[in-house]
Formats: C-alpha cells, sequence, structure tokens
C-alpha cells in the first residue's frame, strides 16, 4: 500500500440529512433524483471554488482544497443554492470542515484532517457549517468574523477538548445572495450579545463565551465564584458554553437548584441544563427552604 505523505489540505464533508424518511415518503426513485440533484450542486461548487471532489458515499461527498477560504467559500454557495431546494423536501445540507496533513492512496485520503472534518460534519445541524480550529487560522480576517464558537468538544481519538466553530453563510433575515453573509458589525454584535450575567453576595459577573469554563464552589482557591456553605462542594459546579448556549452542569454532591422564572424550580445532580432567559441557582439547597447564597442570572 504505498501513500504520499505529508500535504496539508483542507478537507470537507457534505452530508444531505432527512434522507432516508425522504426515501420512505416519496420512494425510491424520486428521492434519488432529488439526493443526485443536491449532490450535483455540491460538486459544482466544489469544482468552481477549486476542490477536488475525492469520493460521493451515499447521500455526502468528500472533497479537498488547497486553501481553506476557497473551501468555506464553496460551503456557503452550496447551502445558498440547496436552500430553497432541500426545503422543498424536508432536507437539510450539514457541513463540517478540517484542515491539516493529509495521506493519499491512489485519488483517497486520509488522516486526521479526514477525521476532524467528518466529526464535525457529525455534529452540524441542517443548514449549518462547522469549522475545526485549525481551518480558523488559515482564514482571512472577513471570513473570521462571519464565525462564533460554537462547542468545545474531544474530537474522537483526541484527549483534550478542541473549540468547534460555526460559520455563518446569511443574515436571519436574508436571501440566498452571496452578499448578505454577515458582516463584521453583525458578527460583532452578535458575539457581544452572547452572555450570561450572574450576581451574588454583592459580586457580579458577565460571562462570555471565551470566559468559560466558569467554576462554582467552596474552594476559593480554585473557583470563579466562591459560595461558603457547608452545603456546597469544593468544586460544585460550572458553566460551558456549548451550541450556542451557556450551559451548567453539576457534580456535586448535594446538587443544584434552578428556578426559571415563571417554571418550576429543577434539581440537578450529576447532570446538566441550559440556562436560558433568566432565573436563580442555589447550591446543596433548594431556594424554598433558604434565601442565603442566591445567585441570580440573565442570559
Amino acid at each position: 500500500m504505498l501513500f504520499t505523505r505529508g500535504k496539508k489540505r483542507t478537507i470537507l464533508f457534505a452530508d444531505v440529512s432527512g434522507s432516508s424518511a425522504l426515501y420512505k415518503s416519496a420512494g425510491n426513485e424520486k428521492a434519488k433524483l432529488t439526493i443526485d440533484k443536491i449532490i450535483s450542486i455540491m460538486e459544482y461548487y466544489t469544482r468552481k471554488f477549486e476542490g477536488r471532489v475525492v469520493k460521493t458515499i451515499g447521500d455526502e461527498i468528500m472533497a479537498c482544497f488547497d486553501d481553506s477560504e476557497k473551501a468555506c467559500q464553496a460551503a456557503m454557495e452550496m447551502q445558498i443554492e440547496a436552500e430553497a431546494f432541500v426545503q422543498a423536501h424536508s432536507l437539510g445540507v450539514r457541513i463540517g470542515i478540517g484542515y491539516g496533513k493529509t495521506l493519499e492512496e491512489g485519488s483517497d485520503l486520509f488522516g486526521e484532517a479526514v477525521n476532524d472534518a467528518a466529526f464535525v460534519t457529525g455534529i452540524a445541524k441542517s443548514s449549518q457549517i462547522l469549522l475545526t480550529d485549525s481551518v480558523i487560522s488559515q482564514l482571512p480576517e472577513n471570513l473570521k468574523n462571519a464565525t462564533q464558537k460554537f462547542d468545545q468538544v474531544a474530537i474522537k481519538g483526541a484527549l483534550d477538548h478542541s473549540t468547534i466553530h460555526r460559520l455563518f453563510w446569511k443574515t436571519p433575515s436574508a436571501g440566498f445572495s452571496e452578499t448578505q453573509v454577515f458582516s463584521s458589525h453583525d458578527m460583532s454584535n452578535h458575539i457581544d450579545d452572547n452572555c450570561i450575567k450572574l450576581k451574588a453576595n454583592n459580586q457580579s459577573f458577565v460571562i462570555h463565551p471565551s470566559d468559560t469554563p466558569f467554576t462554582i464552589g467552596r474552594n476559593n482557591k480554585q473557583v470563579s465564584l466562591f459560595i461558603d456553605s457547608e452545603l456546597v462542594s469544593r468544586d460544585h459546579c460550572h458553566i460551558v458554553y456549548r451550541r450556542g448556549k451557556f450551559v451548567l452542569i453539576d457534580h456535586s454532591t448535594n446538587g443544584t437548584f434552578i428556578q426559571p422564572d415563571g417554571a418550576q424550580e429543577i434539581y440537578l445532580r450529576r447532570e446538566e441544563l441550559p440556562l436560558l432567559g433568566d432565573g436563580t441557582i442555589t447550591l446543596g439547597i433548594s431556594q424554598s427552604a433558604s434565601n442565603k447564597d442566591i445567585i441570580q442570572f440573565e442570559s
């Protein structure tokens, strides 16, 4: 088995989501025609932006590019062109992009960049484009400004967590032209709004995605917010930013009580919950049993 080693490439996977349901509802022939049309769109924009289609795997293509910027441009155009078509058939397109060294055998490619791109494609939801950290470092500023941190994950085979980024290809109210990709100003405002505010014990915190994980507990030398109570564990819980939401993860002995405004109190113990809207948090004891050490949150 002969491999060509070492060349760095940008790898793109584009997957049609919802195809299994389409085969059941529309029948094999109509479903295949529909999927083939979407695949042809993916292949066209791969070639338009100087990429190569490595292979087609059912309802997914794998492509490679020498330039990460062109890979991202191709991905955005795929989404723009396919949007109206896939919605008409209750389908979606998910795209994941990675960058790094590859191994080449014949026309096929292998290696970490391939595995990473496939992994983030699996995380992506319909109509999303997700990028690994390695891709972000290759992009010009205008494209970096159209991205946002999406999640912290341990990519398959890795021990450490890596940041996954989302590339926005249209504004929330946009039509489908390439000029409607998020501007730098749009994106800066969007990211600035992405924060959660905490108030506790005469302290106030404004937590942005880059400030996470934000730890809460009784170990005053290691936590971000110190709560002095025998009911509170040394490392009681922490807040992370994941897929566009701030999530509280409890890993305590006595649990965490979350009281969203206008809703019932929720008890967590070794569990997690997105912090949505406004509300209060108490550690180790229900707010109904104590009005001490109440943490207010606004998101």
